[in-house]
C-alpha cells in the first residue's frame, strides 16, 4: 500500500530542533508527542496521538496534545487533514502524494507518486495562485477487501 516513505517526514530529533530553534520549549509532554508523531505513518487524529503518546507520559493532557498539534501546524511540520465529518487527522508526510483513504475502516496511506498539477499553468490560465493542494482517493484498503470477502465466503457457506 505504497509503504512508510521517509521522503519528506522529519525525526524525532530534527522535529525538537526546530521547535527549540523557533523559541518553543521541550517538555517531556512534547518530548512524547514528537516521538509518536515522528514514528508512524498513520496520518494520526489528536486522540489516537493522545493515546499512543500517553503510554510514554501517562499524565499527558488531550489539551497538551491540540495545542502541540496546531504548533507543529503552524510551524508546517504537520499538515492538518480536515475532515467534515470525523476528527481532522494530522499528515507527517509532508512530500507530495497521494493519500488514499478507506471507505470502510477510514485507514489513510501515502502512495508517492508525482502529482504535480502543473500549477504554474492554473494561475497562467485562471489566475488563481495555488497556495496548498490535498490529493485524495478513496476507496477501499486491501484489508477491508479481504474481510468483505471472507465474510461473504463464510454467509455462503453456511447457507
Amino acid at each position: 500500500m505504497g509503504g512508510r516513505s521517509k521522503i519528506g517526514r522529519r525525526s524525532e530529533e530534527e522535529l525538537k530542533e526546530v521547535l527549540r530553534t523557533s523559541g518553543c520549549r521541550i517538555t517531556p509532554q512534547r518530548s512524547a508527542i514528537l516521538r509518536y508523531i515522528a514514528s508512524t505513518d498513520t496520518h494520526p487524529s489528536a486522540r489516537r496521538v493522545f493515546e499512543e503518546a500517553r503510554k510514554t507520559y501517562p499524565g499527558l493532557s488531550l489539551a497538551t496534545v491540540y495545542n502541540t498539534l496546531e504548533t507543529l501546524g503552524r510551524m508546517g511540520l504537520v499538515k492538518v487533514m480536515d475532515f467534515q465529518a470525523t476528527d481532522n487527522r494530522h499528515e507527517t508526510n509532508l512530500y507530495p502524494h497521494i493519500n488514499l483513504i478507506c471507505n470502510i475502516c477510514g485507514a489513510i496511506y501515502d502512495f508517492d507518486a508525482d502529482v504535480s498539477l502543473h500549477l504554474d499553468r492554473v494561475e497562467k490560465k485562471l489566475g488563481f495562485e495555488v497556495q496548498g493542494y490535498r490529493m485524495e482517493y478513496y476507496g477501499v484498503c486491501a484489508r477491508c477487501k479481504a474481510l468483505a470477502k471472507e465474510s461473504f465466503q463464510k454467509q455462503t457457506s453456511d447457507a
